[in-house]
């Protein structure tokens, strides 16, 4: 029997790329899942789409409306009468320079990847803690670990992300409760193609790196094996991930490779 059978599980993100992958992941595993994003047609598909759609609720939602958080919780609470983990991994990317992109579209990066993501997580904290157990998982990047070109406020949101669950999971050391981060390097999804340009309009153009990254149920699958440990920060993805030792260790090497021409 799978270890998520039954399990309830909310996941945000979840109509298309990473987010949809997992819950065809998780629903294959026989959880009970909650699925969430602002697309609820997309949700529609995703659920009909997965095993097992009769354990599928849609709970849309707009993390930009971080406002909304406590009544958000409430309503997944309800649905299945708990949740064992939060999965957050909505959020949006960005292409930009520094100089061009407008003060909105960064405010609105850090509203919905960061915002958004820890509002649900707090008003979600105090009834895992009441029920004794739950895990959160928050999907960062390998972008959070190194400055790039035209990905400032991506970036910045994603590290945001990152050092803001450290701080958690060391609050919390000590109860029942797990805390995790992912950084995914480039997985195969359309995050590019929806990413925000300097003006705030979705960029529709996919880079070679994303269209060549890891299949996003193979990124699922993996992400299956970090929820069912207790170590706080994996990164998955392919050689990528090379990125991160090389720029803590020999970053003048780091940025001469990264800013020679394609």
């Amino acid at each position: 029997m799978s270890a998520f059978n039954s399990k309830i599980i909310w996941i945000t993100g979840a109509s298309s790329g990473i987010g949809e992958a997992l819950v065809k992941s998780f629903a294959e595993a026989g959880a009970n899942l909650i699925i969430s994003s602002r697309r609820k047609h997309e949700l529609e598909r995703v659920k009909q789409e997965s095993a097992h759609p009769e354990k599928i609720e849609i709970l849309p939602l707009d993390l930009e409306e971080s406002g909304k958080a406590e009544d958000w919780v409430k309503e997944a609470w309800q649905k299945f009468g708990g949740i064992d983990i939060l999965i957050n991994n909505g959020g949006i990317g960005q292409f930009g320079s520094v100089i061009d992109t407008k003060s909105a579209v960064e405010r609105k990066i850090f509203e919905i990847n960061y915002f958004g993501t820890i509002a649900l997580t707090k008003a979600l904290l105090p009834m895992m803690i009441n029920q004794g157990k739950g895990r959160i998982i928050a999907i960062a990047s390998i972008a959070a670990k190194f400055g790039q070109p035209n990905l400032a406020a991506y970036s910045a949101s994603k590290a945001a992300l990152l050092l803001y669950f450290e701080s958690l999971k060391e609050e919390l050391h000590g109860t029942p409760l797990v805390v995790q981060v992912v950084s995914p390097g480039f997985i195969n999804t359309q995050v590019t193609m929806n990413s925000l340009n300097a003006e705030g309009h979705a960029l529709r153009k996919n880079s070679p790196a994303q269209e060549n990254g890891m299949p996003a149920d193979a990124f699922a699958k993996k992400l299956l094996n970090v929820a069912q440990s207790n170590r706080f920060h994996s990164y998955i993805g392919n050689k990528e991930l090379l990125a991160v030792p090389l720029h803590t260790l020999w970053p003048k090497l780091f940025y001469k490779l990264l800013r020679k021409p394609n």
